[in-house]
C-alpha cells in the first residue's frame, strides 16, 4: 500500500524564470512533495504581505493542468473533491498566515496528521506544495521535479484537492492534494 510519505527529493527553485518587474526583489520560490520525510518547515520572509486571499481562477486552472498532463499519458483525470479542496485551503491558508512553507508545520504537525485529523479513509495520498509566481511556474515546478509529477499522474489517484492562496505580489502557496477514495 502507497504510504504518503516515501523517500524523495524536494526540488526548490530559487532561481527566477523571467526577470521581476519592479525594483524589488523577486520572493524566492519553493516545491516540496509529501513523499519527502524529515522535513523542515522553511520560514519565508514576504515581501510585501497582505492578508491571505484565495485565488479561485487559479486553483481551477491547476486542477485543469494536472488532468490535462494526465490525458497525454493516456491516465484517467481525476475528479475535484470539495473536502479535499478544504483540506488543501486549510494548508495554504495555514502556511500563509503563519510565515512557513513545508508539509510538516512549526508545532510538528504531518502531512499523516493532517489526513487522521481530518479522518480521511485512505492513507493512499499524496500532496504537493509549492510558493510560486503564478500558477504556470507552479504547474511547470510540479512537472520538472520527478516526486510531485508522479504525484499528479498516478494512476491509482481518483480525486483531487485544490488551493491557491496569495499574500502579496507574486507570492502565492499552491496546494495539490491526491487521494485514491
Amino acid at each position: 500500500m502507497k504510504t504518503a510519505v516515501l523517500v524523495s527529493a524536494a526540488m526548490i527553485a530559487l532561481m527566477p524564470l523571467a526577470p521581476t518587474p519592479s525594483a524589488q526583489p523577486a520572493p524566492p520560490r519553493y516545491v516540496f512533495s509529501s513523499e519527502v520525510t524529515g522535513q523542515v518547515p522553511i520560514r519565508i520572509p514576504l515581501v510585501n504581505p497582505h492578508y491571505p486571499v484565495d485565488a479561485v481562477a487559479e486553483a481551477n486552472a491547476l486542477a485543469s493542468d494536472v488532468n490535462a498532463e494526465r490525458a497525454k499519458r493516456g491516465v484517467p483525470a481525476l475528479t475535484r473533491d470539495e473536502t479535499l479542496d478544504r483540506f488543501a485551503y486549510a494548508k495554504a491558508v495555514e502556511m500563509a498566515a503563519r510565515g512557513y512553507f513545508g508539509h510538516t508545520d512549526t508545532n510538528g504537525i504531518t502531512f499523516q496528521d493532517r489526513l487522521r485529523t481530518w479522518r480521511w479513509p485512505t492513507s493512499y495520498a499524496a500532496e504537493n506544495i509549492a510558493f510560486d509566481w503564478d500558477e504556470p511556474h507552479a504547474h511547470s515546478a510540479f512537472m520538472n521535479s520527478p516526486g510531485h509529477a508522479q504525484n499528479l499522474l498516478d494512476p491509482n489517484e481518483r480525486k483531487i484537492g485544490v488551493a491557491v492562496v496569495n499574500v502579496g505580489d507574486r507570492e502565492t502557496f499552491y496546494v495539490e492534494d491526491f487521494s485514491a477514495k
